[in-house]
């Protein structure tokens, strides 16, 4: 019976102290070589993404979906309404192979590739410098 774990945490919850006052949990901000690379890859991506509509190749925008003239330019090839079984077969090898390369190597495209995370960062450490900046009360 001695060699039984301490389960005494679950006597409590992890964020009120024993005076019955609020814990309040901040995440440790991550550091090192691989975070930096990330931040670093984090920012290429958002740079080409705001700044693909407007680079031009041949005449023709990087990436153009006029919906309403029903043109579409993708890395600078034309597609016209003519052309939409090219589109619909390039559009469902790029999702099988994102699904691919996901079921692969998803703590990679999750960690590094993918959108919702690139502006969740980078919400986040905006957020958090903001924070930095105001005072924190601490409710008595």
């Amino acid at each position: 019976m001695s060699n039984l774990p301490d389960e005494s945490f679950r006597d409590t919850i992890g964020t009120i102290d024993e005076q019955g006052k609020r814990n309040f949990i901040h995440p440790k901000k991550p550091v090192g070589k691989f975070y930096n690379k990330r931040k670093l890859l984090s920012y290429f991506l958002l740079a080409f993404l705001l700044s693909a509509p407007f680079i031009k190749i041949n005449g023709n925008q990087f990436l153009l979906f006029n919906v309403l003239e029903r043109k579409f330019s993708i890395f600078g090839f034309p597609f016209w309404p003519q052309d939409f079984y090219i589109f619909v077969l390039s559009m469902i090898v790029g999702v099988v192979g994102l699904t691919l390369f996901t079921v692969a190597f998803g703590r990679i495209f999750c960690g590094w590739f993918c959108p919702q995370t690139i502006f969740m960062e980078w919400y986040s450490d905006a957020l958090n410098i903001g924070l930095t900046e105001i005072e924190v009360h601490k409710y008595d």
